[in-house]
């Protein structure tokens, strides 16, 4: 591969506001192979070019130096490429319950090409938790705060439709909310992302009885449980079960990783709750599943 590649490849990732990290996960790869494309050191097979040209809406003989000039959509300015809407619109929106403008403000997120993970974490999941705290504050209507969680899932699906990467042949990853916990959406995103990123889903999502659980480990053989407590009255919930997990799947236990909301003002989570790794965000899921 010409030395044109790399030096495009990099252009383009920098002019489209991405960091290698980012761009490897639009392409399904690592972050270490993005690096070695951008200095000469691995090569791309034919398919992976194409699939960056199309990341980047550019055509292949742009990328190896046979075109002087981006496809038109490359000569768009900077300040072209910026969200339409704000986040405060579209937070707005979600507390009118204008379910039309929230959908009108996503597809034009969809139609930019904004990242999924930007979506979802820079919108919705940034939304909900402030409509968390309104609701707490006694300051939004229960009624209202079912309302806005609706929109987000159905927002959540549009955004699944985006072609993700085959899994199937993945060993499965099982994601779950312990005991009554009933708040799964941040969940579900995470599980969004992650198929997004090429792993093999489960979502077994809420209300999952223990034996179901057992039930479904023996069954599909996760190689890891990803599990998700917004309330802090449910970490014991999340305890017992890791607790009862462990004793009946001894050493071949899958790695428990957990999250949410309920730990913000908790230390040494892993230790408290029994589970093999506490996670803050998709980075630091990531990163821990790489390791298993």
């Amino acid at each position: 591969m010409n030395s044109e590649f790399t030096i495009r490849i990099k252009e383009l990732r920098k002019k489209n506001n991405l960091t290698q990290k980012d761009a490897a996960k639009l392409l399904g790869i690592g972050q270490t192979t993005i690096a070695n494309y951008e200095n000469g050191t691995r090569v791309p097979d034919l398919m992976k070019v194409a699939e960056i040209a199309d990341l980047y809406k550019v055509s292949v003989d742009y990328l190896l130096g046979r075109e002087d000039y981006a496809q038109k959509v490359q000569e768009k300015s900077v300040e072209e490429e910026k969200p339409e809407f704000t986040y405060e619109e579209y937070m707005k929106s979600l507390l009118d319950g204008d379910k039309k403008a929230v959908r009108k403000i996503l597809l034009s997120f969809l139609k930019k090409g904004v990242p999924s993970r930007v979506i979802y974490e820079d919108y919705i999941r940034r939304s909900l938790r402030e409509v968390g705290e309104l609701w707490e504050k006694g300051e939004l209507p229960i009624w209202k705060e079912h309302f806005i969680s609706e929109i987000s899932l159905e927002n959540m699906a549009l955004i699944k439709r985006r072609k993700y990467k085959e899994n199937e042949d993945r060993k499965p990853i099982l994601l779950l909310t312990p005991g009554a916990e009933q708040h799964n959406i941040g969940l579900k995103m995470v599980g969004d992302m992650l198929e997004a990123n090429g792993h093999n889903v489960i979502y077994l999502g809420n209300l999952i009885p223990t034996d179901n659980i057992i039930q479904a480990i023996e069954e599909k053989k996760p190689y890891a449980i990803i599990l998700s407590v917004t309330i802090a009255y449910h970490i014991d919930s999340a305890k017992n079960l890791i607790d009862i997990l462990k004793q009946r799947f001894g050493t071949k236990t899958p790695t428990i990783l957990i999250g949410g909301g309920a730990f913000d003002r908790v230390e040494n989570v892993a230790m408290v709750t029994g589970a093999d790794k506490y996670c803050r965000d998709i980075d630091e899921i990531e990163k821990n599943l790489r390791r298993i």
